[in-house]
């Protein structure tokens, strides 16, 4: 079985286009076919060669735009005023019309999106919390500055997210989501204190937990990541474990060492306790609820390669 790529003409929305098509070659009954997958793809660049055509935004490039804000497609879509299944539409199967093609556009400009987040505040907060809307705001307003330190002098990578949740994994058991926030933070804080970067590009604000990257939650309900939630004794208060983290991100060796530091430094304490040995660190006792902690803190940080 041979696969194929044959140029053919569509037509899409009255305009005739030309596209390079995959299909799978049956040679001994010269037939064409695709499957879903492969069908999916084709209708993919048919859309995406459309929207060449026509100077429309390619649905990856709307991804980038949207996760620029670490927004999910809901989210993203209520606060450019649009309905709630919009954006999830123009990244899987629609064109969008250009009127939306340029307010999608205007939203990479930080100063345009802060006013659409503004006007649209109580649509976001219908699903969101006050706090969640707080901490996209501060997100926007540092990108309006293009100041990347808040981030550890990186931009947010979901790929070396997942990357390093993916390692702890393989060598911590009973990960909970509250231990992880607290190794993740250390992690990209000794980063930054041994060669002046981080390696997640998150940022973290101070919360009575210690320690928590700013749109944890939604960063952690991508589809690759399976967190299994139990409940003791009937506490109304869930214990929530990361169980797996699917990825196809890759770490260097002076990242891995890092984290091998980090684990073996803290994997030793529970969540409990880990909570507790990072209130001790200057940069909880220095900074107040809700407060963007500064990697400027990791110089006295109480680990070191």
């Amino acid at each position: 079985m041979k696969v194929i790529t044959k140029n053919e003409e569509v037509v899409v929305k009255g305009c005739k286009i030309n596209v390079d098509l995959t299909y799978y070659y049956d040679e001994d009954n010269d037939m064409l076919f695709d499957d879903i997958e492969l069908g999916n793809e084709n209708l993919r660049k048919i859309r995406n060669a459309y929207r060449k055509e026509k100077c429309l935004l390619f649905d990856h490039q709307i991804k980038k735009i949207r996760e620029k804000y670490n927004l999910n497609q809901r989210n993203f879509s209520l606060l450019l005023g649009f309905g709630e299944i919009t954006i999830t539409r123009y990244e899987s199967k629609s064109i969008q019309e250009k009127a939306h093609d340029a307010i999608i556009r205007n939203a990479d400009n930080p100063k345009l999106f802060l006013q659409m987040v503004e006007t649209n505040k109580e649509a976001y907060l219908k699903y969101n919390s006050l706090e969640s809307y707080n901490n996209l705001i501060t997100i926007i307003n540092s990108r309006i500055s293009n100041d990347l330190s808040n981030s550890g002098n990186i931009e947010y990578s979901v790929d070396k997210f997942t990357a390093v949740i993916n390692y702890i994994l393989s060598k911590v058991d009973k990960l909970t989501k509250t231990k992880l926030a607290k190794l993740l933070w250390y992690i990209d804080n000794l980063s930054y204190k041994e060669f002046n970067h981080s390696i997640t590009g998150l940022t973290y604000i101070h919360n009575y937990y210690g320690a928590y990257p700013i749109g944890y939650n939604e960063k952690l309900s991508i589809d690759n990541i399976k967190i299994n939630v139990i409940y003791y004794d009937d506490n109304d208060n869930p214990t929530c474990f990361i169980e797996s983290c699917n990825t196809d991100g890759i770490l260097n060796e002076e990242e891995m060492k890092v984290i091998d530091k980090v684990i073996n430094e803290l994997n030793k304490y529970n969540t409990k306790e880990l909570v507790e040995y990072m209130h001790k660190e200057d940069a909880y006792i220095k900074t107040k609820q809700n407060e963007i902690i500064s990697f400027d803190y990791s110089k006295k940080l109480s680990i070191s390669l």
